[in-house]
């Protein structure tokens, strides 16, 4: 049974574009792991910071892992926008203060040394 005392809102993890997939593409996928929330119930999206305009992207399926739920969430940024920075906005009821759980994807250097 779920310890209702638990801290049971999600867990990010985040992860930066490659070099080799920004230098291939001109683009770059940020991407956000959410583990360890409780209900499954999740709402994800993402925008620039300093701007409400909800961009396009993408998510897998929660997926119910032992007691816990996980999602995952990306979205591949335009080599134009690399250099600003985005967020990955979070519903959860569990979130502290009831507020919307704000994850800052600094910006992506341009011509990074490999």
């Amino acid at each position: 049974d779920k310890n209702l005392d638990a801290d049971v809102s999600p867990k990010p993890t985040i992860f930066f574009p490659s070099v080799a997939e920004t230098n291939l593409h001109k683009a770059g996928t940020h991407l956000c792991l959410l583990e360890n929330f409780f209900p499954d119930v999740i709402k994800v999206y993402w925008k620039e910071k300093n701007s409400d305009k909800i961009l396009e992207s993408q998510q897998g399926d929660t997926m119910k892992i032992n007691d816990t739920y996980m999602k995952l969430s990306w979205l591949t940024v335009p080599e134009t926008s690399l250099d600003k920075e985005h967020l990955c906005v979070v519903k959860h009821e569990n979130n502290k203060g009831g507020a919307d759980q704000e994850i800052h994807f600094s910006p992506v250097k341009k011509g990074m040394c490999t």
